[in-house]
């Protein structure tokens, strides 16, 4: 099975690769920007890695062609205009799939919340989704809280702050619920969805342990320092201010902060879990993963 991958020099799609690389079965055509994100263990004769413009069709159409899946991995978070851009880039490959007769496409979005103000970040990850989904192929939306790896800016938020701040004044977001799930997990899971019938536009929901984000930084300060954080919740702390704040602290790009902040006002547990059903097996506990990475991250920082 031959398998084209957007968005693969990013944290999901190395490990993808590497996952994939275990079973023979697989070749792959991986995009890439610029010659310096390949990374150097994944430069195998089994992935052609290819520059593609999804803005040009014919250079979107010669990247599907021969191809069975998409995985489409593209998250324009680090532009200002992100929202517009991420949907035009869906339309466009959708719609070049479709020419180069795709049968299937795998995206890794986020769990939306129902009846609530979504953020502009949730919100375009749906409508991501839908623009993927349009035109005519088997779509399988994945939708994940906070994914757990330490390429993850999402977990590395996380860890820096519970590192850096022992003890947090917070906005009240800081209880609002997730559903943290390991990286690996939700690589074993994109995996599994690729033998996987998908009929129409199905949504998978997944996620382990629901706590809430003030657990998440908890759990992080005990596993750097063998001491919980202290965070402290404030009401009249307003949301927008945690952008600036969560850049100072961890460096992470204004826009990116901006995006993952307003999100956090959300609760983003799934519905319906999907893991067990279509894995067979349940997601690591978040408690032991955050254990994990720790260690590894005072390895490598």
């Amino acid at each position: 099975m031959h398998i084209a991958i957007l968005g693969a020099p990013g944290c999901v799609g190395r490990n993808l690769i590497k996952k994939l690389l275990e079973s023979p079965e697989y070749t792959m055509t991986a995009s890439y920007r610029i010659p310096e994100e390949i990374p150097h263990e994944l430069k195998t004769g089994r992935v052609n890695w290819k520059q593609v413009n999804l803005l040009d069709a014919s250079s979107a159409e010669d990247f599907f062609r021969d191809k069975e899946v998409l995985i489409y991995l593209i998250h324009s978070l680090e532009t200002k205009k992100f929202a517009l851009t991420d949907e035009q880039l869906a339309h466009n490959a959708g719609r070049a799939a479709e020419r180069a007769g795709l049968k299937k496409i795998i995206f890794l979005g986020g769990i939306v919340p129902e009846g609530k103000h979504v953020s502009q970040h949730l919100a375009s990850r749906m409508k991501t989704a839908k623009a993927l989904a349009s035109h005519g192929i088997s779509t399988g939306e994945v939708r994940a809280s906070i994914i757990l790896g330490a390429c993850s800016v999402s977990y590395v938020i996380v860890y820096l702050l519970a590192k850096r701040l022992p003890i947090m004044i917070a906005p009240t977001w800081i209880n609002s619920l997730c559903a943290p799930i390991a990286l690996l997990d939700a690589v074993d899971f994109i995996m599994a969805l690729i033998s996987h019938p998908i009929r129409g536009h199905e949504i998978f929901e997944i996620g382990s342990d629901v706590i809430r984000y003030r657990d998440l930084i908890e759990l992080s300060g005990k596993s750097i320092r063998g001491m919980r954080n202290i965070t402290i919740p404030f009401p009249f702390l307003p949301i927008w201010l945690s952008a600036p704040w969560i850049h100072i602290i961890t460096r992470v790009p204004d826009t990116v902060a901006k995006a993952l902040a307003e999100g956090l006002r959300n609760n983003t547990i799934p519905i319906r879990n999907r893991f067990r059903e279509i894995t067979g097996r349940d997601p690591l506990p978040t408690e032991l993963v955050i254990k994990q990475l720790a260690d590894e991250m005072k390895k490598n920082r």
